[in-house]
């Protein structure tokens, strides 16, 4: 047996950051590369946020989730053990990403990316609990460490004219500031701004929940004429963009100022 590290927390949204922490120091010591880690910190805060909101239905104040860690010489495993009803995410169907937009069901989009984005998944059901094991290979590169999310109470709003906007989000758009992102979205629908310029320079980080915020408000934009158009995305959200098909859906342009010179008349 490797090193192994232990965490546990309260089956609560709020305490999944600090997971995606432990995990990312555990991965960064075990010299995984930035890309390697930032795909261990998405599986494990996808896996823990589904646990949570569809295993213990939000309602798991008083259970108890614990995450593991063990760093063998090529492989780094992630154990999260959780006694919500028994789940197989392998038995899953995964979503089709070539699928037109409209025709998607929402949701299983979590799953998906765990299996994407780790080297192996595995699941056991004993005792009660579940066992789900993610697995990822150490590469020959050293660890780059990722930087720490930037704590931010509001997303900066410019207003432009002819109905258009720039949202300027940054640090991690997950299960937690997900909500923040679609309040300040849904704001600048509401009040007639259907042009929305995001600016994803300082986004370091996006979950699925992001993901479906950022759609949500590119079919109310659609719908009042208007479009979402991303600009300054890290390579990495390029990646799970392009993993689920949405870099054929949205405007992606190099930096902000490519993305308001492509729409003149909007800004």
């Amino acid at each position: 047996m490797g090193e192994v590290s232990r965490l546990a927390i309260s089956a609560q949204l709020e305490e999944v950051r600090d997971a995606c922490d432990f995990v990312v120091e555990a991965a960064e010591a075990a010299n995984l590369d930035e890309r390697a880690v930032y795909h261990c910190q998405m599986a494990v805060d996808e896996a823990l946020t589904n646990i949570i909101e569809h295993g213990y239905q939000y309602a798991g104040r008083d259970s108890r989730i614990e995450v593991t860690t063990e760093h063998q010489e090529r492989r780094f495993t992630i154990t999260i053990i959780d006694d919500s009803p028994a789940f197989n995410p392998l038995q899953h169907q995964a979503p089709d990403p070539t699928e037109p937009l409209d025709s998607r069901k929402p949701g299983g989009w979590g799953i998906y990316f765990i299996r994407k984005l780790m080297d192996e998944v595995e699941y056991e059901r004993v005792g009660g609990h579940n066992y789900l094991r993610l697995i990822k290979g150490i590469p020959e590169t050293e660890a780059v460490p990722v930087p720490a999310a930037a704590a931010e109470d509001t997303f900066p709003v410019r207003h432009l004219e002819n109905r258009s906007a720039v949202i300027s989000p940054s640090g991690r758009l997950d299960s937690n500031t997900s909500p923040m992102l679609e309040k300040t979205l849904s704001t600048q629908l509401q009040q007639g701004n259907v042009w929305l310029y995001v600016d994803m320079s300082q986004v370091e980080y996006i979950a699925s929940s992001g993901l479906k915020v950022l759609v949500s408000a590119w079919r109310r934009a659609h719908d009042g004429e208007g479009d979402v158009v991303l600009s300054g995305l890290q390579p990495r959200i390029v990646e799970i963009l392009e993993m689920v098909g949405f870099d054929m859906l949205f405007q992606i342009y190099p930096d902000l100022d490519a993305a308001l010179a492509a729409n003149p008349s909007r800004s």
